[in-house]
């Protein structure tokens, strides 16, 4: 899936690339996020089935287990004192949520899977080898808002069936992460924000990777 690329050479070649124009592609990435898989598949009457829905949630037990040691590092590893605060009260706020997911599917060994398991862990490399602002990109406008998008979907079929509080938790406040740090990337370079521009494009492709084979490995369990 190609997301929103030509557009993104274009403003390359102008050189005119910012914070606000890094923020509206953003919104392109999002809304090609709602033809990914895994949004289909949570808007399916294939989630009738509580076996469909166990399965998802094995997946998405993967997803959180990695979620939770990238903001972990990410706050580890920070040593700008200019984004030490978001990446601690983030952690704080996201800290243990695996662990519910875990415990409401009464602790069901999470699946294993190539292509997941890589692309999952990709994110957690980055933790690792990227900047503070570069990070920040990842986390916040490609993880959270992906998951916010998601999450509103989920909550909205998942709730009736009462069988996890996972997804109303995040429903709730993925918005709010979505928006954590992003008036720290303001006043960069253009070569500075080239560079994220590109790390905004690798995120989206990874995340839409990661979430597309969730939904296949979803259905492949009940076949």
């Amino acid at each position: 899936m190609t997301l929103a690329l030509p557009k993104i050479k274009i403003m390359k070649i102008k050189q005119s690339i910012n914070l606000p124009i890094l923020l509206e592609n953003n919104k392109l990435f999002v809304k090609e996020y709602e033809n990914n898989p895994l949004i289909q598949l949570i808007k399916s009457d294939s989630m009738k089935e509580k076996s469909m829905r166990h399965s998802l949630l094995d997946c998405i037990q993967v997803f959180s287990d990695y979620f939770q040691k990238i903001v972990m590092l990410r706050y580890v590893f920070c040593d700008n004192l200019k984004f030490i605060e978001v990446a601690q009260r983030h952690l704080h706020e996201e800290y243990g949520h695996n662990m519910n997911l875990s415990q409401d599917r009464e602790h069901r060994p999470a699946i294993w899977d190539p292509v997941l398991d890589a692309s999952c862990a990709w994110f957690t490399w980055k933790m690792f080898t990227l900047d503070a602002e570069e990070k920040t990109v990842l986390i916040h406008l490609v993880l959270e808002a992906s998951a916010q998008l998601f999450f509103k979907r989920a909550h909205q079929i998942m709730d009736k069936y009462q069988e996890t509080q996972y997804f109303k938790i995040h429903n709730e406040v993925d918005e709010q992460h979505e928006k954590m740090g992003i008036t720290l990337l303001q006043g960069l370079t253009t070569e500075k924000y080239q560079r994220l521009q590109e790390i905004q494009f690798q995120g989206w492709e990874v995340l839409n990777t990661a979430c597309k084979q969730m939904a296949i490995l979803s259905e492949k369990k009940l076949i």
